[in-house]
């Protein structure tokens, strides 16, 4: 039987969520309680309504009516290298229908990035398409990865640390030294490998990163490691909030860690913005967080040249 899966929104014509036009399906249901979190009716692993508006949030949907939602812009992921971003929530609390979603959607010839914390079994990430053995097995991703002649052995990215406006802070992302954004690749390979790994890094610290999000990273950080291993292709993404996560300390371990891994393709910076905190209210889940301003400019330079690789 199809898995179901319960969504809590879709989005078309996103630019901030993966290369080109995207449509993202948001999957309800997070184990992690990040302080920052602009999206908490996300949380629950259940439907829910507004205690303000009494909207209800969050229904259960199959492959093919999601998918019926995400074909409608076919014609433009394929002008723009753009396609389809499963994200949450935490998809990877759902592995049955991300799996099935994503090889769905491969299957029509659309591109799917799949936007992660991190936490969850490694066996959830073996379920989806192309993802097998981590540590222990060569992936078919590494046959693309060759032979598209990249630098990628020890520890080399390719692109510079750009800085997204996925939070609502009206920023303009940096343009890439790389050729990355469409998600094209030379000549001698005719596609890319299936899926892009859309993967969060908050704090490397274990203690702090439980302090800011409710879980501790280790298994965070192990799943990345195994993803790299495979030769998927990755996307570190930092949530940076000023004087929590944002330390020089922090960034350098950050920097260090991600240089130690092979197939990064970027590294983007997701300042913090209060966009969204009133929400809190709206869904009965206490006063909205007290955090501090938004980052400066020179916040974000510092950031950015401290996580030059």
């Amino acid at each position: 039987m199809e898995p179901d899966g319960l969504v809590f929104d879709i989005k078309r014509g996103g630019t901030k969520d993966g290369p080109g036009l995207r449509t993202s399906v948001f999957l309800k249901g997070c184990p992690l309680r990040c302080r920052w979190c602009h999206n908490p009716e996300s949380q629950a692993f259940g439907p829910e309504r507004a205690v303000t508006t009494g909207e209800l949030c969050g229904r259960r949907m199959t492959v093919a009516e999601v998918l019926s939602e995400v074909r409608r812009d076919a014609v433009f992921y394929a002008a723009s290298g753009g396609g389809l971003t499963i994200t949450g929530g935490e998809p990877m609390a759902q592995p049955a229908f991300t799996a099935a979603l994503a090889a769905a959607s491969l299957a029509e010839g659309i591109a799917v990035a799949i936007d992660t914390s991190g936490f969850a079994p490694w066996s959830a990430f073996e379920k989806l398409p192309g993802v097998t053995g981590g540590l222990e097995t060569a992936s078919p991703f590494a046959v693309a990865s060759t032979l598209t002649g990249s630098s990628q052995g020890g520890g080399g990215l390719q692109s510079a640390v750009s800085e997204s406006s996925r939070w609502g802070g009206g920023l303009q992302s940096a343009v890439s030294e790389s050729s990355q954004g469409g998600g094209g690749l030379p000549s001698a390979v005719s596609a890319p490998p299936p899926l892009l790994f859309l993967y969060d890094l908050k704090c490397m610290d274990p203690a702090r990163h439980k302090a800011l999000t409710g879980v501790d990273n280790a298994q965070i950080l192990d799943n990345l490691r195994r993803l790299d291993a495979t030769g998927a292709r990755i996307w570190i993404r930092c949530p940076l909030v000023p004087g929590l996560n944002d330390s020089d300390s922090d960034l350098a371990e950050i920097r260090d860690f991600v240089s130690a891994l092979h197939g990064v393709e970027r590294l983007d910076i997701l300042p913090y913005h209060p966009l969204g905190l009133e929400k809190y209210v709206k869904f009965g889940k206490g006063p909205r967080p007290d955090l501090p301003e938004p980052p400066s400019r020179s916040d974000i330079d510092r950031w950015r040249r401290a996580l030059s690789l």
